[in-house]
């Protein structure tokens, strides 16, 4: 991993490396604080790395006792400073400052997105199994507030004579609509 800076007087780049030591991991993905301290990076080991953007070197790394399974997906920060992480096993984490976990709960297919809301109490979360959930970023008590099919659909159906209610049928489910109701 590098740290790049821009000197748009002289019109170059410069990078300079992050020292890790020791530690190896493949990054996910990352993100920075609102003051550009520091940087936090998901892993596929399913820890985070925090990195130190000055000094450009890693700073610690967490959870110490809970690795989240099948890597980390995605991160949000929360306004107070604590981690929201999502990982490939459908576990939702939130991690205070010394990224320990203080809250975690789980929901069907991996993570794939966490989007906050503007006060960030709450949040949206999405899955590969084409699943949103609201969740409050206080508590972690995900709510399922729409789903779909995440697979190909096969067939579709209307009854006779009725047009306002239809059948899908996926790979792995079958599901009901009501064309009214959306």
């Amino acid at each position: 991993m590098r740290i790049w800076e821009a000197d748009y007087v002289a019109k170059k780049l410069s990078c300079l490396d992050i020292n890790f030591g020791n530690l190896k991991r493949n990054n996910m993905n990352v993100i920075i604080e609102p003051n550009d301290r520091f940087a936090y990076v998901g892993t596929k080991t399913g820890d985070i790395v925090e990195i130190n953007i000055d000094r450009a070197i890693y700073t610690k790394c967490g959870p110490a006792r809970k690795l989240l399974g099948q890597g980390i997906n995605c991160l949000a920060l929360l306004p107070n400073g604590d981690l929201l992480a999502g990982s490939g096993d459908g576990t939702i984490a939130k991690l205070g400052s010394n990224l320990q976990l203080k809250a975690s709960c789980t929901v069907l297919g991996s993570v794939t997105s966490i989007t906050l809301t503007a006060d960030g109490t709450h949040f949206f979360a999405g899955t590969s199994q084409s699943n949103i959930y609201w969740v409050d970023a206080d508590q972690l008590n995900p709510e399922l507030r729409n789903t779909c099919h995440y697979e190909k659909i096969n067939d579709i159906q209307f009854p006779y004579g009725y047009s306002e209610l239809f059948a899908t049928c996926s790979v792995n489910d079958i599901r009901i609509w009501n064309s009214r109701n959306r």
